[in-house]
């Protein structure tokens, strides 16, 4: 039997990308008072593509899954882009002698880029940590079925909100165990979604409104830019509020487009369709934007700020376009999408 197509989680893979390249725009640091609370609001919104990635695994392939053929799959339209445009920033840091600042010969600094993925490009990071995910597709084929799904996702969650991101996001080992949690709720929202779709408006709604409150009162309890850990160990034990809000509001997200947005959004369709290739190139014009750019007068931070998301934000939804216009049935090998 085929699957019902949802709607509400394309449109919600279209808010997530948004939100991801917003956490990466460096400029809401510096906008004074208001600018830790507005990456509070952007930040670590990787949790909900690792959800999202948990709950399209559960619901398009536990039924139908073939180890083989996943992998194949994965390989082709998320490794291969990957490599493609990871090497060329790799070896340009290794043309510009950069492996001495960590005391690496090249093969090893090409060696380790790869692996953990944000040397070159920041958010490149996400790749090698998502295909340890693939890789263990078959043990979250066994934890899909078992009755302790519930409880291990609860635990891996609160492990997830009082744990942060290793150093410089370099460890795809430690980057899992810190999303774990986020990947099993998917999991577990796929596979109770027939369940969760017949809620009643009003439990729907009380959920929601519930969930946001939930968001504000970690926004306000939040700390500062300047009290986040600076790594996996470090953060072991401490509450991390962006994270912790980041839940919340996914919960609050979710349920508000299972209700009022299962159809399709245009819009939110567009970047949905769009999203990895979104993700691979705004992380270039990220670098672009901070090696050019970042030192000019722009007069005041909210200037500086929208100038940041345009050439981020907008210069990759159009190079994104174009390679798509001229790449054609190749573009998913070479951006993902």
């Amino acid at each position: 039997m085929k699957s019902k197509f949802r709607y509400s989680l394309e449109n919600f893979r279209g808010i997530a990308i948004i939100f991801v390249m917003l956490s990466h725009i460096r400029s809401f640091q510096e906008i004074e008072q208001i600018g830790g609370y507005l990456y509070y609001i952007v930040g670590d919104a990787t949790a909900w593509f690792v959800f999202i990635s948990g709950y399209l695994f559960y619901y398009l392939e536990v039924n139908k899954f073939e180890y083989r053929a996943y992998i194949s799959k994965k390989a082709r339209y998320v490794i291969m882009p990957y490599l493609i445009l990871s090497f060329p920033a790799i070896l340009f840091l290794v043309m510009t002698y950069q492996y001495r600042l960590y005391g690496l010969t090249p093969l090893t600094f090409i060696l380790w880029s790869l692996t953990s993925g944000g040397i070159a490009v920041g958010p490149m990071w996400f790749i090698p940590m998502i295909t340890i995910f693939f890789l263990f597709t078959p043990i979250f084929i066994i934890l899909s079925k078992s009755k302790l799904l519930c409880t291990l996702t609860a635990i891996s969650l609160a492990f997830s909100i009082f744990s942060a991101r290793p150093v410089y996001n370099t460890n795809a080992i430690l980057s899992f165990l810190h999303f774990f949690g986020f990947y099993l709720l998917g999991i577990l929202a796929a596979k109770n979604s027939i369940f969760l779709e017949e809620l009643r408006t009003t439990t729907k709604i009380t959920i929601i409104f519930i969930s946001f409150s939930f968001f504000v009162f970690f926004c306000f309890l939040f700390p500062g830019l300047e009290s986040m850990p600076n790594g996996f160990l470090s953060g072991l034990g401490m509450l991390n509020y962006i994270l912790a809000g980041k839940l919340f509001l996914l919960i609050a997200i979710f349920f508000l487009f299972e209700q009022f947005f299962e159809h399709e959004n245009k819009t939110l369709g567009f970047f949905a369709k769009i999203s990895f290739g979104l993700f691979f190139i705004h992380g270039f014009m990220e670098v672009i934007f901070n090696k050019m750019w970042k030192n000019i007068n722009y007069f005041n931070s909210i200037i500086k700020l929208v100038a940041e998301i345009i050439i981020v934000i907008f210069v990759s939804v159009a190079i994104v376009f174009l390679a798509k216009r001229i790449l054609k049935k190749w573009s998913r090998y070479v951006i993902g999408c």
